[in-house]
């Protein structure tokens, strides 16, 4: 295909059949797309919203001349045309010509599914967990099969019986996916078929850029086009009526905003990775976000979605956001004029109200490195999220500490919170009053009775005012205390007083 060529369909392989998607059909919901026009109706749509998992599918992509691995993904919310030159496995896929997988006979024999709307979801993200343990030599574990089922919502087997499946999968009798469906044979093919796409459906179009100056050049032309990455959020709106996709940019075929960079100074995230590689990329520099992003979403949501996505959201309980306010990171931009970086505390002038330019695309995050305890100053993390539920949940508030200590001594404070206001906010005042301040409960509790009176949040139906300023003023003591175990690891608080149950 010439440099100039521009393809007018998706390809896309799915359970081992290649297809070429054109018109309004790139636009629909995978699910949807699975279901109503190839008659897989073994992936089922409950929520829509990309909460229950019933959607669940497997998808691989040629990333770097290589397939990366297959990860759970919501087929309900992710457009069709986000798969271009990947390969998807669906329920039907999962079991070979001869007999179900190892997975499947597991659920059979241990009673995994009762009405079985969500079973097939189940049997997709148990086959990422016997894949990965298979891959990496690795036995299942019941916390591993937990953490790999957090996006998969039984409402009348109960777990156990899961579990039980999921912990009694005998790898060896798994049959590789990747040897399967990712061949040589078909990488081939896909690689023949690089290039620019662009799709004219009825009064909507397409484009699916290569490289990064294609990317801006379009931009340029359309400031209104919608940049799409995972979707996560867009799918949702989408699905419940709200918007219509008319003018879609993607970029998750740009190889430059796919980077991930660490340095001595920063350490730099491309606006396409996902959550998933951020989590692994992080897990040694930035433990404490690492700790945040484990509990940020489902594995399909951050197989798909974008730290940039969630940066450039805005919303006002955008989990990510405080922790990389208070880290000092900041946004890169690019544009047909040349580029910029604006500071996260100083991007965010309102409720979605940004400084961003409409011809702008943003193509990374830079996480200027910190010094580590060991030294007489040092830096400390503590990231909270508080919500109903543990785990794939929407934030009431979200808080971030970043302490720059001398001795027993603050010689720095950085503090953002969300869900307090109208957007996320960096609470500069109190900074200031920490500053020199002897780290003790005391302090604490004293900047949290400050921040409580500071911020001004709404009622609304995740928490009212009152519970969201009572549990800002416990995070500061929250904060405190697990702090003192990080500084005196025989888990003894740093403070004389007695510790005390600070947060719901």
């Amino acid at each position: 295909m010439s440099q100039t060529a521009k393809r007018n369909h998706i390809v896309v392989n799915i359970n081992g059949e290649t297809l070429c998607v054109r018109g309004d059909e790139a636009f629909q919901p995978l699910a949807q797309f699975l279901r109503n026009v190839l008659n897989k109706v073994g992936t089922k749509v409950v929520c829509a919203e990309g909460d229950c998992g019933a959607c669940t599918v497997l998808a691989s992509s040629l990333e770097n001349s290589k397939w990366s691995s297959f990860r759970a993904i919501n087929s309900c919310i992710a457009p069709v045309f986000l798969f271009d030159q990947a390969v998807l496995v669906t329920v039907e896929g999962v079991r070979t010509q001869e007999a179900l997988s190892e997975v499947q006979e597991k659920m059979r024999e241990f009673h995994g599914g009762q009405c079985g709307f969500c079973t097939p979801g189940m049997i997709c993200s148990m086959s990422q967990l016997a894949e990965d343990c298979a891959k990496d030599q690795t036995e299942v574990t019941e916390k591993k099969a937990r953490n790999y089922l957090t996006g998969n919502l039984c409402r009348c087997t109960g777990y156990e019986p899961i579990l039980n499946a999921a912990t009694h999968i005998e790898l060896p009798k798994w049959v590789s996916l990747a040897s399967r469906y990712l061949t040589e044979t078909l990488k081939t093919e896909f690689q023949a078929l690089d290039g620019d796409v662009e799709i004219q459906g009825e009064n909507r179009i397409l484009s699916i850029p290569t490289t990064l100056a294609s990317a801006l050049a379009i931009k340029a032309a359309r400031p209104q086009v919608r940049i799409v990455a995972g979707a996560t959020d867009l799918g949702v709106v989408v699905n419940k009526g709200k918007m219509i996709l008319s003018e879609v940019l993607v970029l998750n075929k740009v190889a430059e905003l796919r980077k991930l960079e660490s340095s001595a100074t920063q350490d730099f995230i491309g606006a396409q990775v996902t959550l998933s590689e951020v989590e692994t990329f992080i897990r040694d520099v930035h433990p404490e976000l690492k700790r945040l992003l484990h509990i940020f979403a489902s594995p399909q949501i951050k197989n798909q979605a974008t730290l940039l996505g969630n940066i450039l959201n805005g919303s006002p309980i955008g989990d990510s956001i405080p922790a990389l306010m208070a880290l000092e990171a900041e946004i890169q931009f690019a544009s047909t004029k040349g580029t910029r970086s604006v500071p996260l505390k100083r991007f965010y002038k309102g409720y979605k109200v940004f400084d961003k330019t409409d011809d702008e695309i943003a193509v990374g995050l830079a996480i200027p490195a910190l010094t580590k305890p060991g030294n007489q100053q040092f830096w400390l993390h503590k990231f909270f999220k508080v919500s109903m539920r543990k785990d794939l949940d929407i934030s009431a508030v979200t808080f971030a500490a970043v302490i720059k200590m001398d001795n027993n001594h603050i010689a720095e404070a950085r503090l953002a919170m969300g869900g307090i206001g109208p957007c996320v906010i960096r609470l500069t005042e109190l900074e200031q009053k920490l500053q020199g301040k002897t780290f003790e409960l005391q302090t604490f509790e004293e900047a949290g009775v400050l921040a409580a009176s500071l911020i001004t949040p709404i009622s609304d139906l995740r928490a009212s005012q009152e519970y969201r300023r009572l549990v800002t003023a416990n995070l500061f003591k929250k904060c405190f205390h697990e702090l003192s175990v990080e500084m005196n690891p025989s888990g003894k608080s740093s403070d004389k007083s007695k510790a005390e149950a600070v947060c719901p």
